[in-house]
């Protein structure tokens, strides 16, 4: 195995890889909700293949720290019962709930054994230290936010829309 390229360019991060038929092209999809296509090749952005896939659920919060902060998680939670888990639980009601108890959601054998209840101090440790640190064998990709100020808005933010 080796690097063949490197991707770099917008979309970041991103999320998935899918390979085309002829192994020629690439398509991505990332944090931004768009599907991109690259030369697997040369690495090179090609360009966006398909637009915005519906509303931007979170146009609401523009200019709410917290909810820039959500972008990044938006691509694997929800935060309404009736949008339904993804990639990850929907956070609906995620303070004072138990670690791996969102229902409908087929967690890791890792996450149904750990003690965690959801609150904003141990959301705040998970991405200070980040998901592999405070729950070792988690599904979830390793994403820490590096600003103390930042965290907290998100977690603040989390409060206000998942009740």
């Amino acid at each position: 195995r080796r690097i063949r390229a490197t991707l770099v360019g917008p979309g970041l991060p991103v999320w998935s890889l899918a390979f085309l038929p002829d192994g020629r092209q690439i398509l991505s999809g990332g944090a931004d909700r768009l599907v991109r296509r690259w030369n697997a090749v040369t690495g090179e952005h090609i360009g966006t293949v398909v637009p915005r896939a519906g509303a931007d659920v979170l146009a609401a919060f523009n200019g709410e720290r917290g909810a820039q902060v959500f972008r990044a998680c938006a691509a694997c939670h929800t935060l309404t019962p009736s949008d339904g888990n993804r990639a990850g639980p929907t956070l609906h009601g995620i303070f004072g709930r138990r670690i791996a108890s969102a229902p409908g959601y087929a967690y890791s054998e890792a996450f149904r054994t750990m003690d965690i209840v959801w609150t904003k101090e141990t959301v705040a440790k998970l991405f200070e230290i980040g998901p592999n640190a405070y729950t070792p064998g988690t599904k979830m990709p390793e994403q820490t936010i590096g600003s103390a100020e930042d965290r907290q808005a998100l977690v603040d933010w989390l409060e206000k829309v998942t009740r």
